[in-house]
């Protein structure tokens, strides 16, 4: 099983720019000089202190935090937010009331978190300090909607709080934490951790007598993925088998782990943490709209960062 991108967004803005058709390339031109315009007309009527950024949005500095902590690639940040349309229609919000702020892994080039104007804002922003973003609707979610939540070519005006930068290890124990609550929740007995926070029980042992994996082995075998507490699978291949080199370095580090010392025949359940599967997977706000990007297209997983997953596999031979 080869490794896939977790972290690219499919922005139709992207898929605009990246069109070789005259007439494609006109209609966004349009539209960038259209919303450039409103959005300007929009600032000055109201008075609003903001800068246009060389991106095209505007960024308003709302709380200041002097000489504050500036933001590196490949942070994980978590921040609260406000969403709503230019003209006052309210879209979504995650604050302090709602607990931990929402988690995503700031990335410079692959823009990690939908809408991509907040992605951006990270450079111009400091922790602590709390932005208002005038965010033209190709920087946002351009022609895509969502039923009334989201309009078809919507300016955007976004409240986004800086609240935290999470050290690598504390979310490996937050994720851990959810793990073990989950496995004395079902009341599950016979799970090991066994390298890297994975966890894993066998279920059948299979054919004992045959050879047990090992690096190098090819193993055949059909599975299930779920998010970790969700009844429906994400992902599964039933029906036929799946191959894979075990100690391959393109394989899912939970495979290479949990894969071991595994019989022709057996039966595993491996729960992984986030770092040894999908690793970075894309943030989409609002949450509400996820599983339609994905059915869109426009995310390569379903699963939302730092999650952990389930994984159950029978093995159908080992050579």
């Amino acid at each position: 099983m080869k490794r896939v991108l977790t972290a690219a967004i499919a922005m139709s803005l992207m898929s605009t720019m990246s069109s070789c058709l005259n007439d494609e390339e006109t209609a966004y031109e349009k539209q960038v000089k259209r919303e450039n315009q409103e959005l300007a007309d929009f600032i000055g009527q109201n008075g609003i202190d903001a800068e246009k950024t060389s991106a095209g949005y505007y960024f308003e500095l709302l709380e200041d935090v002097e000489d504050g902590q500036k933001f590196n690639d490949e942070d994980i940040i978590g921040i609260y937010y406000e969403m709503e349309t230019l003209d006052g229609a309210f879209i979504d919000s995650h604050t302090e009331e709602d607990g931990e702020p929402i988690k995503f892994k700031y990335d410079k080039e692959q823009q990690t978190l939908a809408p991509i104007a907040i992605n951006s804002a990270v450079a111009m922003a400091e922790l602590g300090e709390t932005v208002v973003l005038y965010v033209p609707s190709y920087l946002a979610y351009s022609d895509y909607s969502y039923g009334q939540l989201i309009p078809q070519y919507a300016n955007m005006k976004i409240t986004v709080h800086f609240e935290k930068i999470y050290a690598p290890q504390e979310v490996a124990a937050m994720e851990d934490d959810m793990i073990q609550q989950y496995i004395s929740q079902e009341n599950l007995e016979g799970f090991e951790e066994v390298e890297d926070g994975v966890y894993v029980r066998i279920l059948d042992a299979g054919d004992e007598s045959s050879e047990a994996s090992k690096n190098g082995n090819t193993l055949r075998f059909t599975f299930e993925m779920f998010a970790l507490g969700e009844e429906d699978p994400f992902s599964k291949v039933t029906d036929n088998t799946v191959t894979t080199d075990l100690g391959d370095d393109d394989n899912y580090d939970f495979l290479n782990i949990g894969f071991k010392d595994l019989h022709e025949g057996a039966e595993v359940e491996i729960i992984s943490p986030s770092a040894s599967a999908f690793g970075n997977t894309a943030q989409v706000l609002p949450d509400a709209i996820r599983e339609d990007y994905y059915e869109k297209g426009f995310l390569s997983v379903i699963l939302r960062p730092f999650t952990p997953i389930l994984f159950t596999a029978e093995i159908e031979s080992v050579d």
